[in-house]
């Protein structure tokens, strides 16, 4: 006889499970906390013949020729986009004693998704064992056979009041040059991820204030790993990633570039709702549309965004024509660019404890 579905998950110990950073949120009155999982399961190894596309693609949209020392790193870059996915898995997680099956099972993308949901009695226990420790807490996917495997997510939650940084990736932490096509695609899939000079020690003071971080991107969760590790070896504080979904057989390398701006907003906006009463700083650059992206929002959610800071990019500066549209109705004092991450402010405190900003305050 099968086994009852509550009692199995799919995952096999040669599966390749990256589970994102994640948050979550008070719900019943506080009674509860809900934390919303999001995932992809990959097969091990990788198809050949797709690596040969992209490396073709790759070599026509950049007129770049990797050296043999390049090939290695332009390798792991891809392994999560050309690496086959699991359709139809379920996948299961370990919190402190209890077993949580996630709602939906992988889709054809090996994308998965689920909510767990987790009693105030159950947060003091675990916390007592080690599992929730300074907010972050841990949990475990486990393998079809019951026992855990090497992988593993660690979820912030976050108390209804206090300060969220929402920080853009490309060219706001992260050298990136989206401006340039070829330079882009170098970037990403050929050099060492390189961090902007100074942006970690500014993040971790705002960290060491309580501040929580949410990196929100256009890049593809296929690159979620690498961004990941620079943020680690470059000393960034911990946050939570969303990302793009993107489906190499749908869009083809050279579409990469053109779906790099869309769904940011929406991911913002709804951390906003999720977290009324949370005070938003948002950090971008003058690159793309973060400038016009953050003025909506802020004009959207009233009284919820704190600042909003754009550091300049000689390639395309904020103009006082476009910075006048891009804010418009914002006060001034709300709103600052900079080149450097020495000229925004150190202490988070006061915009803690300032008036919201409003449009026409």
């Amino acid at each position: 006889m099968p086994k009852p579905f509550e009692s199995r998950t799919d995952v096999e110990p040669s599966d390749h499970v990256v589970v994102y950073p994640t948050i979550g949120n008070m719900i019943d009155g506080g009674a509860s906390w809900r934390i919303d999982i999001y995932g992809t399961v990959y097969q091990a190894g990788s198809e050949s013949r797709q690596k040969r596309m992209l490396l073709r693609l790759l070599q026509r949209a950049a007129k770049i020729q990797p050296t043999e020392a390049q090939h290695e790193l332009f390798e792991s870059r891809i392994r999560e986009f050309i690496a086959p996915t699991e359709r139809g898995k379920r996948v299961a997680l370990r919190v402190g004693d209890r077993v949580h099956y996630l709602q939906h099972v992988t889709k054809r993308n090996g994308r998965f998704a689920g909510t767990v949901k987790l009693s105030a009695r159950e947060l003091a226990e675990l916390r007592a064992n080690g599992d929730l420790s300074g907010g972050i807490l841990k949990l475990h996917v486990l393998l079809c056979d019951g026992s855990e495997s090497n992988f593993f997510v660690h979820a912030h939650l976050l108390h209804d009041e206090g300060v969220s940084v929402v920080s853009d990736i490309d060219d706001t932490i992260k050298v990136t040059n989206v401006h340039s096509r070829p330079a882009l695609l170098e970037s990403t899939f050929l050099r060492d991820f390189e961090s902007v000079e100074g942006m970690a020690a500014l993040y971790r003071e705002w960290a060491d204030q309580g501040s929580a971080f949410h990196y929100v991107s256009s890049s593809p969760w296929q690159l979620y790993t690498p961004l990941a590790e620079m943020c680690d070896a470059g000393g960034f504080p911990w946050g939570s990633f969303h990302l793009r979904s993107f489906r190499l057989r749908d869009h083809m390398l050279r579409r990469l570039l053109l779906i790099r701006r869309k769904g940011k907003a929406k991911v913002i906006y709804n951390l906003m709702k999720k977290f009324p009463r949370r005070r938003f700083v948002l950090v971008g650059d003058s690159g793309e549309v973060d400038a016009e992206m953050y003025g909506r929002l802020a004009r959207k959610c009233q009284g919820q965004v704190a600042a909003i800071y754009i550091r300049l990019l000689g390639e395309r500066p904020l103009d006082d024509e476009r910075a006048e549209k891009a804010f418009h109705g914002l006060p001034e004092t709300s709103v600052q660019t900079f080149r450097c991450p020495s000229e925004l402010p150190t202490d988070l405190a006061d915009i803690a404890a300032s008036e919201l900003l409003l449009v026409g305050g």
